[in-house]
């Protein structure tokens, strides 16, 4: 997919490969409680965003809502040298894509496992505004510099299936094809629907599962330095992307 395969391609390691120090070193423990000192809000503060309530008519099938994820991708511009308002359309095309194609708060959930209980209801909206803005900030980049290339991407749509017997859970099939580089990829989305209509709360990339790679990096940080020590890679990480 044009944005959203490309995006999730690089989101997997959107946490690695940071160092910070230790919980050792900072005296943060693995289960934060009510007394936990706060840790800084994050970077970059999230802007509202209240989707439409759909009617049941209104909500399209999961496959369906792809395909029109891929049609409003075409909007996006590029370029170096974007005007102030073309740049301002971008920004807000983005946000749309990712806050409301995206079930950020039920990825931060899954994505945490059982961690998630041990964090008050104030570190779980902070942890879900920081993700937010995480994938927002690195999908800009990372479409920019692959589409730049002037690289073609062709997706096929192959089928879709319900997971449960209530058809509130959805997996969708495609395969990107980028023909200049002989190269096929399996995308695989599950998907959830919410009085918004469907949204993708796990991507699986020839594989490799966007929820079980953040679901491994958090357990073992969490596990070995503490919930703090989690946000601050990923503030730093955000940061770094920042400065590039």
């Amino acid at each position: 997919m044009k944005f959203v395969g490309i995006l999730l391609l690089v989101v997997m390691a959107a946490c690695s490969g940071t160092e910070t120090k230790s919980a050792k070193e900072t005296g943060s423990s693995a289960t934060e409680t009510e007394e936990t000192k706060p840790i800084d809000p994050p970077v970059q503060a999230l802007i509202e965003y209240e989707p439409k309530v759909l009617k049941p008519e209104e909500i399209v099938a999961p496959l369906q809502a792809i395909k029109d994820l891929d049609k409003k991708v075409e909007s996006y511009h590029l370029g170096k040298n974007l005007t102030p308002e073309k740049v301002k359309q971008n920004s807000e095309l983005k946000r749309d894509i990712i806050r409301g194609t995206f079930d950020i708060r039920e990825l931060c959930r899954l994505s945490l496992g059982g961690h998630w209980k041990e964090i008050n209801k104030k570190q779980q909206s902070h942890f879900v505004e920081l993700m937010t803005t995480l994938l927002e900030t690195k999908a800009i980049f990372s479409k920019e510099q692959l589409r730049g290339d002037n690289k073609l991407y062709k997706i096929s749509y192959n089928k879709e299936k319900f997971d449960d017997k209530e058809k509130t859970k959805s997996t969708v099939y495609t395969v990107m094809n980028v023909p200049k580089e002989k190269m096929k990829l399996d995308i695989t989305y599950k998907l959830l629907l919410t009085p918004y209509g469907w949204k993708i709360y796990d991507v699986i990339v020839d594989d490799a599962s966007l929820l079980a790679n953040y679901k491994f990096q958090f357990h073992r940080i969490i596990t070995k330095n503490g919930f703090n020590d989690l946000m601050g890679r990923m503030e730093k990480k955000l940061k770094d992307i920042k400065k590039k």
